[in-house]
């Protein structure tokens, strides 16, 4: 079997989460990822009216020996993580594909960058792999991503994303927003094509009005090289099929099968995926909606564990990282999610300690003036417990949410206000509540562990933890 002229290729989208919010209009944030997560698939029909055939089946068992038969020009190996990897004849059918695909995105994803890797084969499945990932390093490194060119002085720009100006409403046309939303760039415009071309599941959600809090909710998986190494394998044909047995099995644990849980659990009602490959995910829902999401995803993934060969029981054990961000509907959502990101990496520090699924969340009261770990020394790293174990705080919530909300509004306020002052502090205020508590209540205590863990729910109290009444005012 010769691998002479064969190239192993890697295709990869750069700064996913900037092209998509670029813009605060969920509409089109939603867009930009069916356009993202349906590029791949578009490939081989963009491909084959040009004279490239690019076989795509995954269901049939991949073999070496029958694409050397075959005469198709390429075939795909492996889709998972973002990743598309595919197998081409030669460089050049591999290089007049990019030529193709390059223009393609230019006139209908607009903002969107591609970035390709290729490494010639050598026969070795597992040493053409981590070449072709070390290429692909190289590359991003080398050609960062960028935005499209500026525009000239006497060209109007879209105020949202200075650029060019390429769609602009006129009287009794079909328009995608109010006559307030006048003069779209080209990028705008190709993510809400995407989003009105979408079907009714995509589209009918409260969540495209939403005019109050919003969260961003970021989750990734923990420990995922150590179990990708798992599929390491010199042939072609087994290196091949282990890859597909893990995608697909990293697919249905980690946001299938949690997303079906959260719809069961919600409704499809105030909450939207946004990203959704691999071990990743990123959602956008009401805020209220947050911690009971979190919850559904966690509980939903902890009774799954990967099947695959080598794979030690530690590794098998599905568990990954959240990190939540509130803010009001209006905020940019390119900061909010940079916040929900840092968040969630705040809760992997914990992780590398000890393996298991954290949570970190933030508050966005106000205008974002700096960094996550700014914010977070300055305001809150003397007084939150942050980030929590899911299953510790899920308990310490339920057994507190009761006291507080017998506390009342006021004084749970009062004591998160404390809480953050200083420990003497909290101790008055906490004989002073006691005091109050509907006879029968459990008291509060007063202890360290306590005052993290009230200040950290008052702070979301209204959001979470209070009963229905006392959050809607009443």
């Amino acid at each position: 079997m010769t691998m002479s002229n064969k190239v192993l290729a890697l295709y990869d989208f750069a700064s996913k989460q900037e092209y998509i919010y670029r813009t605060s209009k969920i509409k089109e944030i939603s867009g930009a990822s069916l356009l993202l997560a349906g590029m791949y698939r578009k490939i081989p029909g963009i491909l084959a009216p040009h004279g490239i055939t690019l076989q795509w089946n995954m269901e049939k068992a991949f073999s070496m020996a029958d694409f050397d038969a075959d005469a198709a020009d390429g075939i795909v190996l492996y889709e998972g993580g973002g990743n598309l990897m595919v197998l081409f004849r030669s460089e050049e059918i591999f290089k007049a594909s990019n030529r193709i695909l390059s223009e393609h995105i230019l006139r209908f994803c607009p903002g969107l960058t591609m970035i390709t890797a290729c490494v010639k084969c050598n026969g070795s499945f597992d040493e053409d792999r981590k070449n072709l990932y070390a290429e692909n390093a190289r590359r991003k490194n080398a050609f960062p991503a960028y935005d499209m060119p500026a525009v000239t002085p006497m060209t109007q720009i879209d105020p949202m994303t200075f650029l060019p100006v390429v769609y602009k409403r006129s009287i009794g046309k079909k328009s995608y927003y109010p006559h307030s939303e006048v003069s779209l760039s080209a990028d705008r415009v190709s993510k809400l094509q995407a989003y009105m071309s979408a079907g009714t599941e995509e589209k009918d959600n409260r969540l495209d009005e939403l005019e109050d809090m919003t969260a961003v909710i970021y989750i990734d998986g923990n420990s995922m090289g150590n179990k990708l190494k798992a599929c390491a394998d010199e042939s072609y044909d087994e290196g091949v099929r282990k890859l597909r047995d893990f995608s697909k099995q990293v697919q249905e644990i980690y946001v299938a099968e949690p997303l079906q849980a959260i719809r069961n659990a919600i409704g499809d009602g105030g909450f939207r995926k946004v990203i959704g490959g691999g071990d990743e995910i990123t959602i956008i829902c009401e805020a209220k909606m947050a911690w009971k999401i979190v919850q559904t995803y966690f509980e939903t993934t902890a009774k799954s564990k990967l099947i695959l060969e080598n794979l030690s029981e530690a590794d098998r054990k599905c568990t990954s990282c959240a990190g939540i961000a509130i803010a009001h509907a209006k905020a940019p959502f390119s900061v909010v999610y940079e916040i929900a990101e840092a968040a969630c990496e705040s809760a992997k520090k914990k992780s590398r300690t000890k393996d298991g699924n954290y949570v970190d969340f933030y508050f966005c009261h106000a205008g974002v003036t700096a960094d996550f770990d700014t914010l977070r020394d300055y305001e809150q790293r003397h007084a939150t417990g942050r980030p929590y174990l899911v299953d510790d705080a899920s308990e310490q919530f339920a057994q507190y949410a009761p006291i507080l909300q017998a506390a009342g509004r006021a004084n749970v306020k009062s004591l998160g206000a404390a809480a953050q002052d200083s420990p003497q502090r909290y101790l008055m205020e906490v004989q002073r509540v006691n005091a109050y508590l509907p006879k029968g209540t459990e008291k509060l205590t007063g202890t360290p562990d306590e005052r993290t863990l009230v200040y950290d729910m008052a702070e979301f109290y209204d959001l979470w933890f209070a009963k229905k009444k006392e959050a809607d005012g009443q």
